[in-house]
């Protein structure tokens, strides 16, 4: 009911109460109150219909979104499945063909592999190159046997003090055996013999080219120390005293490094004591 047709109600109604003069005035007021009454939730009413209609369709859109949602993820699902199978398809022809291909390969690369062999086998320059390969091997075994056989045979010479002998024998080695793995301690011992013999000069130049080819090699520090030795043997403190610094300043951590100090304390001491004894003595004049 509008407010203008309650308007028009009460209107109606206080003229018929007038007309009639039935109704009392408390009634008449009694009756307007609940007629108030009735606007007032009719009115509240009207509101929560209004906002319950509100609420419906608003759950109508939510439902209507929420159902194509789900029709899409459905459909993107039955895709995904399709998509799924075709590439498990692929994946096997795939496979299919790649152990099909690599058979292949294989056995192509055994009958390659097959008939190279059978080129090299039947190959009169492969069988020469072979036999040439064997003997020189068997050659080089015999090369290095001879020379160990030289090189042994020097050391003999040298506890026998045959020092030339053993020299000789020493210098064949390292002219001929080039590949010898013994060719540095044969230059070595070829200083060993000219000191042995007092030959002091020869034994400083043999000890120098072993020094210059082998300046790493185990014996070097005992080859610079004999060559100090020698200076020494030569009365050439001066130089004796360079090279002995030289193999402590390269060989610190050795025993000839040790040697090479007590040598060098030596050669000073001599010097001082050479110094005090050569000082003229003052002249005395007669009165």
């Amino acid at each position: 009911m509008t407010n203008k047709k309650l308007k028009l109600f009460l209107a109606t109604l206080s003229s018929f109460s007038l007309l009639t003069g039935c109704v009392t005035t408390g009634e008449y007021e009694q009756m307007r109150a609940d007629i108030a009454k009735l606007y007032v939730e009719n009115s509240q009413l009207r509101q929560d219909i209004s906002e319950l209609r509100t609420r419906v369709d608003k759950m109508s859109s939510d439902l209507s979104t929420a159902t194509a949602l789900k029709e899409g993820q459905l459909t993107l699902i039955a895709q995904t499945q399709d998509y799924v199978r075709e590439l498990q398809v692929l994946k096997g022809r795939f496979e299919e063909n790649s152990y099909n291909n690599d058979k292949k390969f294989k056995e192509i690369n055994d009958k390659i592999t097959e008939l190279q062999n059978k080129l090299v086998q039947t190959s009169p320059q492969s069988i020469q190159n072979v036999s040439n390969k064997e003997t020189e091997q068997k050659k080089t075994a015999e090369t290095l046997k001879k020379a160990k056989e030289i090189y042994d045979s020097a050391h003999i010479d040298i506890k026998e003090k045959k020092y030339a002998s053993a020299r000789a024998k020493f210098e064949e080695i390292v002219k001929n055996y080039p590949d010898f793995e013994l060719l540095p301690n044969s230059y070595f011992w070829i200083g060993e013999t000219y000191y042995s013999e007092k030959k002091y000069e020869d034994a400083i130049l043999a000890y120098e080219e072993f020094l210059k080819k082998y300046p790493k090699h185990e014996k070097a520090p005992g080859a610079m120390l004999k060559e100090g030795m020698a200076f020494l043997e030569l009365k050439d403190k001066k130089t004796a005293k360079v090279v002995f610094e030289r193999v402590i300043e390269r060989y610190p951590k050795s025993k000839e490094a040790e040697v090479a100090q007590q040598k060098i304390a030596e050669i000073l001491k001599s010097q001082t004591s050479g110094s005090r004894t050569s000082k003229p003595k003052s002249k005395t004049k007669n009165r």
